[in-house]
């Protein structure tokens, strides 16, 4: 990074520099401190993968666990010396940290539009404790930008959240079918595959609550369901972005054709209040936590029957469903 342009500018320009410069490495520096401290008194609380360590050392070890069932090298590797290096698969592992990954990104996004709609209703109740510009019009922009801010959180929020269910499709894709190039099937996608090729033939699967509460997930159109979160996600990528819907002009300047964004945007995006999508992004950040543990029930179910270990001169096949 470098300013070359301001070596020759007027020592006032140089110290305006400084101060934004100094302004914005406070912004980056404080940001994740800021929402650790805030995040204490959020109400809804983020949702988390684990509440406690104890909690999160044992999410991992049966993620470590399921990651070496699927080929994948054990957390603890001894080299003799003079003997060949072993030879593991790490695609799994790939894609596990990918889905976790993502879910902690997702849930950042989250906190960020919390923090904003909290800062949106300080301008709004508390002005004249946040040292307010004199101007008027300033403060009313100020407020403005806050809150498009939120909408912005807001959306990255969701697109996040069903980039998610991406992630957990690819991995269900890699262990019941063995697919590694995983670019334009999506979750339900990949759902619906299992249910036709594995379900119907596997009573176990078909009859387990993990994978009962995972279809129940990605067939609901209800607001906490799937199909509405893919849809929401959709729109924002390929059509408009989320913003507040502005009340319709009773008597315009002119007569306008039909605008069909303004009646997708009303019709199918159809955003609510601040603190309703707040809300809704929280619920489906907890939606994805707590689906975590049945989609790895389901997947160490396939992964038991598909990479079940045999000695290398006996491989039999084991049809899904079948006694073992």
């Amino acid at each position: 990074m470098t300013f070359s342009a301001m070596t020759d500018a007027s020592e006032d320009a140089q110290d305006k520099l400084a101060s934004v410069l100094g302004d914005a490495m406070a912004f980056v520096t404080n940001e994740v401190i800021v929402l650790a401290r805030l995040e204490e008194f959020f109400s809804p609380k983020p949702a988390q993968l684990a509440d406690s360590e104890e909690s999160r050392k044992a999410l991992q070890e049966r993620v470590d666990k399921l990651s070496e069932t699927l080929g994948g090298p054990p957390r603890l590797i001894i080299h003799c010396t003079n003997e060949p290096k072993p030879h593991y698969d790490t695609y799994a592992d790939a894609a596990l940290d990918e889905a976790l990954t993502l879910f902690h990104r997702a849930r950042v996004s989250v906190t960020r539009a919390h923090m904003f709609l909290v800062g949106s209703g300080m301008h709004e109740r508390m002005p004249d404790a946040l040292n307010p510009p004199p101007d008027k019009e300033f403060r009313e922009l100020l407020l403005k930008r806050v809150n498009a801010a939120f909408w912005e959180h807001a959306e990255t929020s969701f697109i996040r959240l069903a980039s998610y269910w991406d992630r957990i499709g690819q991995l269900l894709d890699f262990v019941f079918f063995g697919i590694r190039q995983y670019e334009r099937d999506g979750f339900p996608a990949v759902m619906d595959r299992i249910q036709n090729n594995w379900s119907a033939v596997d009573p176990i699967l078909r009859g387990m609550d993990a994978w009962k509460a995972l279809r129940s997930f990605q067939t609901s159109e209800q607001i906490c369901g799937l199909k509405w979160l893919l849809r929401r996600r959709n729109l924002l990528i390929h059509s408009m972005r989320l913003r507040p819907i502005e009340p319709n002009d009773e008597d315009p300047l002119f007569d306008s054709a039909f605008n069909h964004l303004d009646s997708a945007l009303r019709k199918k995006l159809a955003p609510g209040s601040m603190q309703e999508e707040l809300n809704n992004i929280h619920e489906h950040l907890a939606n994805a936590a707590a689906q975590l543990p049945n989609v790895l029930s389901v997947l160490e179910h396939a992964a038991e029957i598909a990479f079940r270990p045999y000695p290398k001169k006996v491989q039999p096949f084991i049809p899904p469903g079948a006694a073992r």
